[in-house]
C-alpha cells in the first residue's frame, strides 16, 4: 500500500490531473470514480495503471479486480493519499490512467456540434453528454479549446467523450471547410438580433453548428465560413447564455 503523499507515482498522478501538457507528453488521461472506470471496461480503453483504496475494493471488488487484470500496474493507496490524487470533493476511491485513443475517424454524414476556443471543460463535457443523448455523429473541437481529456471534461460528460468521435483539429477552419465540401451546411451561433432565430431554421440531414468562446463568441474568420448565422432569442435581461446551455438548445433545435 502507498501511504506517502511524496511517493513519485502519486506526485505524477497529481501532475497529470492538473496539466494538459503533461497528459499530452505522456499520451495518457485519467478516469476517476466507479462509473467512469467501469466505462473504461465497456469501451475497451487501454488501461495502464489502477489506484484504489481498501474501501472501494471491499465495496466494488469485481470492478477493481477486472481493472487490475487488464492493467500493467495496480496499487492500493491509503485514503489520505487518494484524497491528494483526487480531483473531486468526495473521492470514490478508484482512479486509473489510460492511453490516448488514436486518430478519430468520424463519419462524413449526420449532425456535429463544433466548438471554437471554448475554454471551460465543464461546458465541453456537458455539451458532449447532450450530443450523445440526441444522437449526434460527433464533436469538432478547435485546438485552442478545453482539453476533452481533462478530468473535469470527462466527469461532466459522464463518459460521452469516450464514446463519441471527438475531432481535435489544429486548423479549425480547414476542417469545417472540408465538411462543407462534403455537403454539410454550417450554422454559426451568435448573440445578434439581426441573426436568424434558431427556432425558424429548417435543418437538414448533414449539419454543423459552431459554438464560440464563452467571452468573445466566434471569430470573424469562423463567421465567414458559415452558411447562416443563428441566434437563440432571449426575452429576459441576460446578454448571453452559458456555452454548454447554448449548445444544448442549438442541438435540440437541430434535431427538432
Amino acid at each position: 500500500m502507498i501511504t506517502s503523499k511524496d511517493n513519485p507515482k502519486i506526485k505524477r498522478i497529481a501532475a497529470l490531473i492538473s496539466s494538459a501538457k503533461k497528459r499530452r507528453e505522456e499520451g495518457v488521461f485519467l478516469l476517476e470514480g466507479t462509473r467512469l472506470c467501469a466505462e473504461a471496461l465497456r469501451e475497451d480503453v487501454e488501461v495502464l495503471e489502477v489506484f484504489y483504496t481498501a474501501s472501494v475494493f471491499k465495496n466494488d471488488s469485481e470492478l477493481t479486480q477486472k481493472l487490475c487484470k487488464i492493467s500493467a500496474f495496480f496499487e492500493e493507496v491509503s485514503d489520505t493519499v487518494f484524497a491528494k490524487m483526487s480531483d473531486t470533493q468526495s473521492p470514490q476511491g478508484i482512479l486509473l490512467t489510460a492511453r490516448f485513443k488514436g486518430e478519430v475517424k468520424a463519419p462524413l454524414s449526420g449532425r456535429f456540434i463544433a466548438f471554437e476556443r471554448v475554454q471551460d471543460p465543464s461546458n465541453l463535457g456537458a455539451a458532449s453528454r447532450t450530443a450523445e443523448a440526441l444522437g449526434f455523429s460527433g464533436i469538432i473541437l478547435s485546438g485552442e479549446s478545453a482539453d476533452p481529456y481533462s478530468p473535469k471534461s470527462l466527469r461532466a460528460s459522464m463518459g460521452a467523450l469516450l464514446r463519441l468521435p471527438v475531432i481535435v483539429t489544429k486548423d479549425f477552419l480547414k476542417t469545417i471547410n472540408e465538411y462543407k465540401a462534403n455537403g454539410f451546411t454550417v450554422s454559426g451561433t451568435v448573440v445578434d438580433s439581426t441573426a436568424t432565430p434558431i427556432s425558424t431554421v429548417n435543418f437538414g440531414e448533414n449539419e454543423i453548428a459552431i459554438i464560440g468562446n464563452e467571452a468573445s463568441g466566434m471569430t470573424e474568420k469562423a463567421r465567414a465560413v458559415c452558411d447562416r448565422l443563428v441566434t437563440i432569442p432571449m426575452a429576459g435581461r441576460a446578454e448571453s447564455l452559458n456555452a454548454g446551455v447554448a449548445a444544448a438548445i442549438v442541438m435540440w433545435e437541430m434535431c427538432r
